[in-house]
């Protein structure tokens, strides 16, 4: 993991959290103390953060707005995802939505498309909320511990619920993509809750913008063939796209 990948995983981590620790970041990137100082110190440099004894804050506090500021990021290119897949919804189905900014966009356009018979499923505070006047939507929030700053689900309870649940379409976000790395995330019980109930969707649809495939996390979900359709948008380079077509996994941007 080069410097430039350590930093973006600090202000991921920072951009959710509000604070790091050094000794936290030691263990989890498997790095020396010393190391993370300097990509604290640079980020520092940057203004990106305030550097303090043994870790850093943001310059800004946290509050819930983070997640809105997540979701005006490549805000054109989500809105094209989530209308990709709509398209592979039908009438009947019962849908897993995920986690994130992007996920939350697949829940409006599903209520703006006007199904009749759905069942949605989801782990998500912010698909719920899309969802909760859209009549005759379906709607099913799996329970568990709550991740106020992201508004998601996870934990024993959200496992336990998943044993019961099996769904025709599940749609998954993702904090990082690489073809040979696979998908990642930050928080470990949310990719325990990611990994089971792929086993209970018929087709598992990965949605990841751009920028996604520039950023790498902590934490594994799955390898790209583990997915079999991947919903990005036009900023996708030929390369990687060419590269996960290989692999027998449907690109559709």
């Amino acid at each position: 993991m080069n410097s430039i990948e350590r930093q973006q995983i600090i202000m991921d981590k920072l951009n959710d959290k509000g604070s790091v620790r050094i000794a936290d970041l030691t263990k989890e990137l498997d790095v020396s103390r010393e190391t993370l100082r300097k990509d604290i110190a640079e980020l520092g440099r940057q203004g990106k953060l305030q550097v303090i004894r043994g870790g850093a804050v943001l310059n800004k506090p946290v509050n819930e707005t983070i997640y809105n500021q997540r979701l005006q990021q490549n805000l054109a290119e989500k809105q094209l995802i989530a209308q990709n897949a709509v398209k592979l919804i039908t009438e009947g189905d019962s849908v897993f939505v995920g986690n994130g900014t992007t996920a939350a966009l697949v829940a409006t356009a599903i209520k703006t498309q006007g199904f009749n018979n759905l069942v949605v499923i989801t782990t998500s505070i912010n698909v719920l909320k899309a969802l909760e006047d859209a009549d005759p939507i379906q709607v099913v929030l799996l329970g568990g511990g709550l991740r106020r700053i992201e508004g998601s689900l996870s934990g024993p309870l959200t496992l336990a619920n998943i044993d019961g649940i099996f769904c025709d379409i599940g749609f998954f976000g993702s904090g990082g993509v690489s073809v040979d790395r696979g998908v990642t995330n930050h928080y470990f019980s949310e990719i325990e809750v990611d990994k089971k109930m792929m086993q209970h969707c018929r087709i598992k649809v990965l949605l990841a913008d751009h920028s996604k495939f520039t950023k790498m996390n902590p934490f594994r979900t799955a390898s790209i063939e583990d997915y079999d359709i991947i919903l990005s948008d036009r900023g996708l380079d030929d390369a990687t796209i060419s590269s996960m077509q290989k692999l027998n996994v449907k690109v559709i941007v």
